[in-house]
């Protein structure tokens, strides 16, 4: 009986990692992934299927590359009359770069220091009463434009792609994207806590 479960459990095990294995996927121009299983394709749009059992008819415009049964198929073609200027590899490159962004940049210090800006701002606006420091956020964010973001050298697969002027385009676009939001959230955020702080602390100041 309990050799029978083993066995039970091992299949059980060996079927969970091959469907994770098999998974399909979408590699979108934005460096997003979807994975999920494919359905159909044609010249125009692919009909997608996610894991949580949600389908989507994607435009291919849309869609660098699919994977299916491990293999990987180009949708992505050099057109400049679709406004498609780069090459195949050099979008491979920025589209990788963009990815790994997605996955691997986070703004903690900026987000920090946003929240501790706000905060300080709204402390001061309610304190003070001058309404002047409500801009703090839209200020902070505006600065942090202003300064380069960086690549998580640790987190890479394959460190060759450093020296790719492309994947380092795709990278900062998405990273800078993020980093500019995450500035304003978290500074609006930390304006709505200092706030809050300095009228537990100071009560009504009129």
């Amino acid at each position: 009986m309990i050799k029978n479960c083993k066995l039970y459990f091992f299949f059980v095990l060996c079927s969970l990692a091959l469907n994770s294995y098999a998974q399909d996927k979408l590699l979108f121009l934005n460096g997003k992934e979807l994975n999920g299983q494919l359905l159909s394709t044609n010249n125009f749009e692919t009909s997608f299927k996610t894991a949580n059992g949600k389908e989507y008819l994607i435009e291919n415009f849309r869609v660098f590359s699919y994977t299916q049964n491990g293999q990987e198929s180009l949708l992505y073609k050099y057109d400049t009359l679709e406004g498609n200027f780069l090459s195949e590899k050099d979008m491979r490159l920025f589209v990788f770069g963009e990815r790994d962004a997605h996955q691997t940049y986070h703004s903690k210090f900026s987000n920090a220091l946003g929240f501790l800006v706000g905060g300080a701002a709204g402390y001061v606006m309610h304190k003070d009463q001058a309404f002047i420091y409500v801009a703090a956020p839209l200020v902070y964010t505006s600065v942090t434009l202003f300064f380069p973001t960086s690549v998580k050298q640790k987190k890479l697969t394959d460190l060759q792609y450093l020296k790719e002027d492309e994947y380092l385009r795709g990278h900062e676009r998405i990273a800078r994207s993020k980093r500019t939001q995450n500035a304003l959230k978290s500074s609006v955020l930390g304006m709505g806590a200092g706030f809050l702080i300095s009228f537990l602390v100071n009560g009504n100041s009129n």
